[in-house]
């Protein structure tokens, strides 16, 4: 069986401090991974509806096929990956601010969402969506 908690990282960033924790949750037996800024949370493995829900609407307006798209955050890559499941997409660049974000999916840390990496069609910015 896993720990229950081990911080996987954690560095200082101009917005704050940035971690990425894994939680063992025993009522469920499922390791849950998270991502924290500051004493936010920006991104959980236990809750990824919404994630997957704005890349499928998204999509689903879009017409033609060779589609590039552009996803503003990474976090645990929840939706970059649902966007990867889609044959009408050429590209994707997903753009995060945050170094250490792109670094861990970069870096295999990240256990979840390795499409991301592998995937030819998609490559990491670093950067303000904005």
């Amino acid at each position: 069986m896993s720990r229950l908690f081990e911080e996987i990282d954690y560095r200082e960033t101009p917005i704050g401090p940035v971690s990425l924790r894994r939680r063992h949750i025993l009522s469920i037996e499922t390791d849950v991974y998270e991502i924290i800024l500051k004493d936010e949370h920006l991104m959980s493995s236990l809750f990824i509806a919404s994630e997957v829900a704005l890349a499928d609407l998204a999509l689903a307006n879009l017409k033609g096929d060779n589609l590039d798209i552009i996803v503003g955050g990474l976090g645990l890559g929840y939706t970059g990956a649902a966007v990867l499941k889609s044959e009408k997409i050429r590209s994707l660049n997903i753009i995060d601010y945050l170094d250490a974000v792109v670094d861990w999916h970069e870096e295999d840390i990240i256990p979840v969402n390795k499409e991301l990496r592998t995937d030819p069609r998609c490559q990491f910015t670093r950067g303000d969506f904005f």
